[in-house]
């Protein structure tokens, strides 16, 4: 501790401006020191009372540093400048409602300074008193138009009620006044975010950088936009960076916990939002996050429940709201899905998304519908919508256009949708061509029968694999309402294990990797079947993707049955195209790239046919499976040696739990009108014919 010399008695006035020089050099602990000597003398000496709690709190010492300043206070009424330390201090200690007493009854005192009035429109603002704060802050701003604490906070106020215009002039302002604010530039790139505006949330986010380049909140807006551009290994690093700088900070684990979901890695998300709780249990942003991390682990019940505990603190918190109506869609139950999104829309009626679920809820058939007038309402004013919220709801109204024939107005909003979407993703089409490459030279049938002396014999493993939109769904669907089968849906667990969803370094780290090794990932994988009901005899994975990976479990589960879905060219590509993913998918948002992906695909499937032995999987046509149900239902038992169950037949009063892109469609009958679908949309659809060559029609 440094003290100041004793070798000579101080005067009280030298003993003031020497704790003030301690104070300015952070010798907080002399500071506190020499205004204990002072206050020895003289106990309400407002000054030492003030230098004493200031440092004490930076010392770490709350309660004493809170007493002392309630004294100061106390001591010198009139002194704004005390006034507004206080008010400041007893703000970031948490002490909201004792800030704004304070700041308040020295307003009352006459004269007071800008800096006290900016201090108590900060704590109002804390507070949630939006009103008083503006008030405040723009009192502030006639007396110093510059005054850079008032213009930020404006900005964070304007944030709030929405009014991001608003909100970016006054950040902008505040730049004006120092232009290398971090607190500022930090507050305008997470706007920008918020409105996804990544490209300047970027470039702000460079002159952060150029400031600080360990700004914590900087990080997790780095960490945003690459989770916004499923640029998920970057997006990792960023977060881990957050937390390092900011451990406390639980939005960098809510953001990490979302990165973990999006990489098909629930237990790690569900690990990351219990770190979030620790950090605040009463948290509605971790309270929902533990509900998203636990959704993908398959518990609705556990998913539901996070969910309401959410809504216990925050009442209107909406993405609980919708997330417990999308669990009610999941489960089937439409009626409180409606419940669900109409209290949300009653939140916030301005937010699109509660509409495009209700719209999900039930086809609309008619442009009398309430819910189809209010969207289309909000057309002409769409592109004000931030890109994530625009893009979902063209979308949607690409759907409903479509579903009222009125083509030409559909393929415009699909169009629209998935350029928009495409501009925010990272995607490679010649990567996924050479990737093809590399599978079909390392999956020759002399790599696959060195692979079969690791094989696990399990019979529990069923796999439903294909392209996206081909049918896999319905024909899990079939599967699961047999008695001894449980559908898990699309599982990412196969393609993490050995190193796909990175595009890194399947299939090359499988030459590399010991009998250990492999036995361990298929036990993980095994395990993970387990958890989604131990009792079945079988469980089917219906992760399209895995078609990717069929020389692996043809090899390493030699047991499991293997059902491949197949589709029109032209209708799988233009069903991606018209289908809003909740991740992965990557190349559907362009036509010539989803009709690259397709043919490469058409190589794989014709490369597994040369090098698979007849047998090894069974292929069902989604035109023929449509046409006739029955054939192909009991066709697809026999192959998985299933005794027939009429409710295989009725597969769609199953009761069960779906989460694709499919959600309501397998709740209904099979119905034959999404077969030749693409030629409703021709006209626009050469690029992708061109790729697929795909002659037009005369």
């Amino acid at each position: 501790m440094t003290t100041p010399t004793t070798s000579k008695q101080l005067s009280l006035q030298d003993a003031v401006a020497l704790s003030v020089q301690n104070f300015q050099r952070g010798e907080f602990n002399a500071v506190v020191y020499l205004s204990d000597q002072i206050l020895a003398k003289l106990p309400a000496h407002a000054v030492a009372l003030q230098l004493k709690g200031l440092a004490a709190y930076r010392l770490g010492q709350t309660e004493v540093a809170l007493a002392s300043l309630r004294e100061a206070v106390k001591a010198a009424p009139k002194d704004a400048e005390i006034c507004a330390n206080a008010v400041e201090t007893f703000r970031q200690a948490g002490e909201t409602e004792e800030a704004i007493q304070i700041g308040e009854a020295g307003l009352a005192q006459g004269s007071p300074t800008v800096t006290l009035i900016a201090n108590l429109g900060i704590a109002h603002y804390d507070a949630g008193d939006l009103d008083r704060a503006k008030e405040l802050h723009h009192t502030a701003l006639e007396h110093a138009p510059r005054h850079l604490a008032s213009l930020n906070n404006l900005g964070s106020i304007a944030r709030d009620e929405k009014d991001p215009d608003t909100a970016v002039s006054y950040y902008r302002r505040a730049l004006e006044v120092q232009p290398e604010n971090a607190e500022t530039l930090a507050n305008l790139a997470t706007l920008y975010i918020e409105i996804d505006n990544l490209a300047e949330a970027q470039s702000t986010l460079a002159s952060l950088f150029s400031v600080d380049p360990n700004h914590a909140e900087g990080l997790r807006c780095q960490g945003r936009i690459h989770l916004a551009r499923s640029e998920l290994d970057a997006a990792e690093r960023a977060f881990q960076r957050a937390i390092q700088q900011s451990p406390e900070e639980l939005r960098n684990y809510t953001g990490m916990s979302q990165v973990m979901v999006e990489k098909n890695q629930p237990e790690l998300a569900r690990r990351m939002a219990a770190k979030a709780l620790e950090c605040d249990g009463t948290s509605d942003l971790a309270l929902h996050q533990m509900g998203v991390a636990v959704s993908k682990l398959g518990s609705s019940q556990e998913t539901a429940a996070w969910y309401h505990k959410a809504l216990e603190q925050t009442p209107d918190f909406t993405p609980s709201l919708q997330g417990l109506a999308q669990l009610a869609l999941e489960d089937g139950e439409s009626e409180t899905a409606r419940t669900y999104f109409e209290r949300a829309l009653e939140i916030e009626p301005e937010d699109t998304s509660a509409l495009v679920g209700l719209s999900r809820v039930s086809k609309i058939k008619s442009e009398d519908d309430a819910v189809f007038q209010a969207l289309e309402a909000v057309l002409p004013e769409a592109s004000e919508m931030s890109v994530q919220r625009q893009v979902a709801y063209r979308f949607a109204m690409g759907d409903i256009y479509d579903g009222l024939k009125r083509y030409d107005e559909a393929f415009t909003q699909y169009a629209e949708a998935a350029r928009l979407k495409r501009g925010t993703i990272s995607y490679d089409a010649d990567a996924y061509d050479r990737k093809v490459d590399e599978i079909i030279a390392t999956f020759t049938p002399a790599f696959i029968d060195s692979l079969r002396a690791y094989a696990n014999p399990s019979l529990r493993p069923m796999f439903v694999l294909g392209m996206p939109r081909s049918g896999t769904t319905m024909t899990e669907t079939i599967l699961a309402s047999h008695s001894t089968v449980s559908g898990a849906g699309e599982l990412g667990d196969l393609q993490h294990l050995f190193g796909m969803e990175g595009q890194g370094g399947f299939p090359a780290n499988l030459r590399t990797m010991t009998p250990a090794q492999i036995a361990e990932r298929l036990t993980a994988y095994l395990q993970k079947l387990a958890t989604v009901d131990p009792d079945s005899a079988h469980v089917t994975d219906k992760m399209p993707a895995n078609f990717h990976m069929l020389g692996v479990i043809h090899a390493l589960f030699p047991n499991a049955k293997v059902i491949h879905t197949r589709r029109s060219a032209m209708d799988i590509c233009l069903s991606c195209f018209t289908r809003h993913f909740d991740r992965s998918q990557l190349q559907s948002y362009d036509l010539v790239e989803q009709g690259r992906f397709f043919l490469g695909y058409q190589r794989l499937m014709a490369h597994w046919e040369k090098v698979l032995p007849e047998g090894a999987y069974l292929t069902v046509d989604y035109e023929s499976m449509v046409a006739d149900p029955e054939v192909n239902i009991r066709a697809m038992l026999a192959h998985c040696d299933l005794p027939w169950e009429e409710a295989c037949l009725n597969f769609h009063q199953t009761k069960r739990r779906v989460k694709t892109a499919s959600i309501t469609q397998v709740r209904q009958p099979i119905y034959r009108s999404s077969v030749e679908k693409w030629r409703r949309y021709e006209a626009y659809l050469g690029p992708l014919m061109d790729v697929l060559g795909i002659e037009a029609s005369q």
